[in-house]
């Protein structure tokens, strides 16, 4: 009979537990969303509108026109007397959009909502608003502004849509959202049949897929997925189960169309870091191929209750809802006849000098080859059967002198040599503070003499320091200085094994800081090196990077770019040259030096062709250097693609041999060491040689002459030919070796 009590007590005991569970979850979804709303009393008033175009607004070059009884816009291009509409001209008759999709199809936004139980749902402008005459609309400023009302959901969206000197922009003034009852706006895709390609329509669409990709139209790709990235990477703050992630981020916030002989490039001019960019093929859902930009407002991140036990829960948590920024807005700029990616990309990098500030100079000292090296790694040994930790040697400061004045003797000088892991602790060290130098490497005076060996024979050096990641407890941050998931617990970050995904359960685990301490971090960085007389640094982290912090008081995607712009300021404005590992369009206008640069896409089912659009944006205005060849499966390829968007490769190296890596957990770089590269890596430097004059000019035009090999234009007007067949191409006075290439006029 006791042990049947004990059997019920313990019963009634879980129970208890799982709904009390279940009520934290409750608890806090309720907590980080806004406080509770009142029910709904907001009944907007219906009206009826005149049908017919209207004048909404004019200058020079454009004049806007809005069609009250539909809600839809017509801008006409009176340089090359196109027409661009937000909707397709009958899409009422859509013969293969049905359901949601026929409304969709006809609308200026398509809304995403959530209910207090953590329920979406979708909506659009022309359902919610049009057919039952929930909106409003005044012409001001140049523009439009239209006021849509959802009624059934209780909230207003206020938009303006008008031109602006050479462009037409769109906003959502995110400020001004009203939200009446418990639905809460969590995402809004903006104009997202703006510019739509038909059926019978010939061209693409450009994406921001890695270096770029382009979509075709009518591509009958229809049964893949379609398209869709955050613009610069997932959130890292949200709880991630598993990661097999093989893609490339969007590494821009663009888009564009080529559509027939006329093109567009649209930009994301504000709130881009809470942006993704989508785009679907037609036969998807309607008879149109779309590319267009979506708006997060809220997160919704799953976690996992009483994980392995037969109680075991997943649930899904929302995030505070981050629209407290003035406006979310795009531009679109609209390109001169027979323009495409390549004109695309010239307008871009007007864009990043003009309004960005990004460096005008169309020629810039890039070597041939980037060397980056490895320096300590912390191991973990026994003494007398007593465990410890401490560091190994990858690559010592004097035997990096050593390599490379032995390269310098052999080829000369042109390469430039990065190093990570140098600081005391190695490459999972304590946030750096300030600068130091691991004992094990030699220490601050092997650092010197090093230093001193690298200047004497003229090769640029680049010490490379994170001050984004907490790896180790000290220096005044440690995991309480790290970022909040949405459920505000800390938000740890693994490693992931590569043949599963899974945690990888093995590895420490490490934290992101909250971007409020970011600008005393740097400060202080900042100020150790400008007293050691350091004029050169690089970083990781802070150029390709993008989390909120979910805590009581929120910090946004939007508002973790504005600390990672001000720091990345701080940097470029103290240094001579700043490097940067990896950078995303928001750190363009700060770097001197990029590595880690995309020469691929992701190669999604959906995209068709990768092209050099991130290279056309930022060639001469940063020195560009490719993620390392050596972690390629085919290194011909990799360099092939190098030469063909103007980026020099790079080598991920270590001094010492591969063993040193057994029973760590490094063991990922197994083949990174010097010795198995060294004649590699000089017969490359002596093949690049004939490239020395485009080395570091902006590249100004690419394109496919034949199938396999590819014509690149730099500034100066030469002329680069790729040739990626596995036989010698002759094309007209140019001999293009097979899987190789040459410069015009070459024999």
């Amino acid at each position: 009979m006791k042990k049947k009590i004990k059997i019920f007590v313990k019963g009634i005991a879980c129970l208890l537990l799982f709904g009390l569970f279940i009520g934290l979850v409750s608890f806090l979804n309720s907590s980080a969303n806004s406080s509770e709303k009142e029910e709904m009393d907001w009944t907007p008033e219906k009206r009826s509108y005149p049908q017919g175009w209207e004048m909404a607004a004019e200058n020079e070059l454009f004049a806007l026109y809005f069609e009250p009884s539909i809600m839809q816009l017509s801008l006409k291009d009176k340089r090359e007397g196109t027409e661009w509409r937000s909707n397709p001209e009958n899409a009422e008759s859509d013969p293969i959009a049905f359901g949601q999709n026929k409304t969709a199809v006809r609308s200026l936004l398509g809304v995403t909502y959530v209910d207090d139980q953590s329920s979406y749902f979708t909506i659009n402008s022309f359902a919610a608003c049009v057919q039952d005459g929930t909106y409003t609309y005044e012409y001001a400023d140049n523009g439009v502004y239209v006021n849509l009302q959802f009624a059934k959901q209780g909230f207003e969206i206020p938009c303006f849509f008008g031109i602006e000197e050479d462009r037409f922009v769109a906003r959502v003034l995110s400020e001004q959202i009203v939200q009446h009852g418990s639905l809460s706006v969590a995402e809004i895709s903006l104009l997202p049949y703006f510019g739509a390609g038909s059926l019978e329509d010939i061209g693409y669409m450009f994406v921001p897929d890695g270096c770029g990709a382009l979509i075709y139209y009518n591509n009958q790709k229809q049964g893949y997925q379609s398209y869709i990235q955050r613009v610069y990477g997932n959130n890292l703050a949200l709880n991630v189960q598993s990661n097999l992630k093989v893609a490339k981020d969007a590494t821009m916030p663009v888009f564009g169309i080529k559509k027939n002989d006329a093109a567009l490039l649209a930009v994301i001019t504000q709130g881009e870091y809470q942006a993704e960019i989508k785009a679907e093929v037609a036969r998807k859902t309607t008879s149109n191929n779309i590319v267009y930009t979506n708006i997060v407002y809220i997160q919704g991140e799953n976690n996992t209750l009483l994980s392995g036990s037969d109680k075991e829960e997943s649930t899904v948590m929302i995030s505070p809802q981050h629209n407290h920024f003035p406006y979310y807005e795009v531009s679109y700029y609209f390109l001169e006849k027979d323009a495409g990616y390549n004109e695309m990309a010239a307008r871009y990098h007007k864009y990043l000098v003009e309004e960005k500030g990004m460096k005008e100079e169309g020629k810039v000292k890039q070597e041939r080859m980037n060397l980056t090296f490895l320096g300590g790694i912390d191991v973990r040994k026994t003494l007398l059967g007593v465990p410890y930790h401490t560091v190994s040697a990858l690559t010592k400061f004097s035997e990096l002198s050593k390599i490379a004045q032995e390269l310098q003797e052999s080829v000369g000088s042109n390469f430039q040599i990065c190093m990570y892991g140098l600081e005391k602790g190695g490459i999972k060290s304590k946030m750096p503070t300030s600068l130091s130098y691991e004992r094990a490497l030699g220490g601050q005076s092997g650092y010197r003499k090093m230093e001193e060996a690298l200047e004497k024979v003229e090769i640029p050096f680049y010490p490379i320091y994170d001050p984004v990641t907490i790896k180790k407890s000290g220096n005044g941050y440690r995991a309480i200085h790290g970022v909040r998931n949405v459920s505000r617990s800390a938000s740890t970050q693994y490693d992931y094994l590569l043949t599963t995904g899974a945690k990888d359960s093995g590895s420490t685990p490490y934290y992101l800081v909250s971007p409020k301490y970011e600008e005393k971090i740097m400060t202080s960085l900042l100020k150790s090196a400008q007293k050691k007389g350091v004029n050169q640094l690089g970083f990781s982290s802070l150029a390709s990077c993008m989390y909120s912090d979910f805590r009581k008081e929120s910090i946004s995607a939007n508002e973790t770019g504005t600390y990672w712009e001000e720091a990345l300021y701080m940097a470029a404005d103290s240094l001579d040259k700043l490097l940067l590992k990896k950078a995303y369009a928001y750190a363009f206008p700060y770097a001197d030096v990029i590595t880690d640069v995309p020469v691929f896409s992701s190669q999604y089912d959906i995209e068709d062709e990768a092209v050099p659009f991130y290279q056309m944006a930022v060639g001469g205005s940063a020195a560009l250097y490719s993620e390392p060849v050596n972690e390629s499966g085919n290194i011909r390829e990799m360099l092939l693609h190098c030469v063909e968007y103007g980026v020099s490769p790079s080598f991920l190296l270590m001094a010492a041999q591969p063993d040193i890596l057994q029973e760590t957990d490094y063991q990922k770089f197994y083949s990174i060491a010097w010795s198995d590269w060294k004649e590699q890596i000089q017969g490359m430097l002596d093949e690049l040689s004939t490239l020395d004059t485009v080395c570091g000019q902006a590249l100004i035009h690419h394109g496919k002459v034949q199938d396999g090999v590819y014509e690149c234009i730099y500034q100066d007007g030469t002329v680069v030919y790729v040739n990626y067949q596995k036989e010698t191409v002759l094309l007209k006075d140019t001999q293009i070796p097979a899987r190789g290439f040459a410069r015009k006029g070459e024999k």
